[in-house]
């Protein structure tokens, strides 16, 4: 069953709980719900780097690179149209 359909089951399990006074299918709902909405775990075995990659948001909300060391150290090359960045010979 996919991630979105355990969401819905484990909402309509609260709802009809409410609705008939059965707090245990509330709690049942809620724990599903819970369950449902945990990240998979992470592959251990990877060691690619590809965990340190992305944007992450501060306590403030703001996004933040995930690796902020890493993010400085990466160079960009201008293609045009990009940002500015490290120029290439052909682009004047």
């Amino acid at each position: 069953m996919s991630k979105f359909h355990e969401k819905v089951e484990a909402q309509t399990k609260q709802i009809i709980g409410q609705m008939l006074g059965d707090e245990l299918l509330v709690r049942e709902g809620k724990e599903q719900h819970r369950q449902a909405t945990e990240p998979e775990p992470t592959d251990p075995g990877s060691s690619d780097g590809s965990d340190d990659q992305g944007i992450v948001r501060d306590q403030r909300g703001q996004e933040q690179p995930k690796d902020k060391e890493r993010a400085q150290r990466v160079s960009r090359v201008d293609r045009g149209g990009d940002p500015p960045g490290k120029k290439t010979s052909d682009n004047r």
